[in-house]
């Protein structure tokens, strides 16, 4: 069979599909030592779940490993005073991305345990009140539209302008983020597109890239969607779609296990609902169809 003919059968698979799932060839599991059979199930039992209670499963995973890691700190630290405990707290958390003039404040434990789903939607309220269009990406996304995963900080893909860096830092820092002085020099000169942000009591991390002017980055921000649960803060995430066309680009030079991973998730997750118009025009505009067809055969789609 043809490119050209997969593309054809991709455009016809159905929106809304409610047959029971059989396997296909070339059905692949999420990692090397897990059967089919037990990633079918998986999949089946997270189809079940509403959005919340994903969601919610996530955060909690999230909050728990912080809990860990804050336990494990005060363990090997014992009678250390609060704020040596916090400064080795936020190393751990932070890793690589710890700045040495980062300075943490505060003494409430129970703020330092923030999941990324009440980042987001801090972050929403701030991005929206300053007018800078933004999508959630990034693990927490994949998590939302795909399989459950632990990520280390929250990425947020922005629109900005050259003359709004100032009010966006400005408004960050009012609300006790910080943000490291060379960073945003350098994303004012336009010599970086990424801007590291920590709140200095929450301990809280995200990346906020700054999107680019091609017509794909402008489909993103015009087909995000509002994450609007009840008893959860709102924000805006990537579609699955833009998702899946993403995580594609970014292992194509990578080979990343852990973006295929993603992928698969996502597509083996929502496959009822996916548009696969969409996909097909954007994976032959981007170079990507063998790795669609590729992930859809391995996620049962195709």
């Amino acid at each position: 069979m043809t490119a050209e003919q997969k593309i054809e059968g991709i455009k016809k698979i159905p929106s809304s599909n409610t047959t029971t799932i059989t396997v296909k060839p070339g059905y692949q599991p999420q990692a090397p030592d897990t059967s089919i059979d037990a990633d079918i199930y998986l999949f089946a039992r997270l189809r079940q779940l509403s959005l919340k209670q994903r969601v919610e499963m996530f955060a909690a995973h999230e909050r728990g490993v912080k809990k860990l890691c804050l336990a494990g700190v005060k363990m090997r630290h014992r009678d250390a005073p609060m704020a040596l405990i916090r400064s080795l707290f936020a190393r751990a958390l932070l890793g690589e991305k710890y700045h040495p003039s980062f300075q943490p404040t505060g003494g409430d434990e129970t703020i330092w345990i923030q999941d990324s789903i009440a980042l987001a939607g801090e972050l929403h309220q701030i991005l929206e009140s300053v007018n800078i269009p933004y999508y959630v990406s990034g693990g927490v996304a994949s998590s939302i539209h795909g399989e459950p995963r632990s990520t280390r900080d929250l990425d947020l893909v922005i629109s900005v302008q050259a003359d709004q860096i100032d009010l966006l830092v400005t408004t960050l820092e009012a609300a006790g983020y910080y943000c490291p002085a060379g960073a945003v020099e350098n994303l004012k000169l336009g010599r970086e597109r990424m801007l590291n942000i920590t709140h200095t009591e929450a301990i809280a991390n995200a990346d906020l890239y700054v999107t680019d002017n091609t017509p794909f980055a402008a489909s993103q921000i015009a087909r995000r969607q509002l994450l609007d649960v009840e008893g959860m803060p709102a924000f805006w995430v990537i579609s699955p779609e833009d998702l899946v066309l993403q995580k594609l680009l970014w292992g194509r030079g990578s080979q990343s296990e852990k973006q295929w991973r993603d992928v698969l998730g996502i597509l083996k997750l929502q496959a009822e609902n996916l548009d696969y118009g969409y996909l097909t025009e954007w994976a032959e505009r981007l170079g990507l169809v063998d790795a669609l067809i590729m992930a859809l055969t391995e996620a049962g789609v195709l």
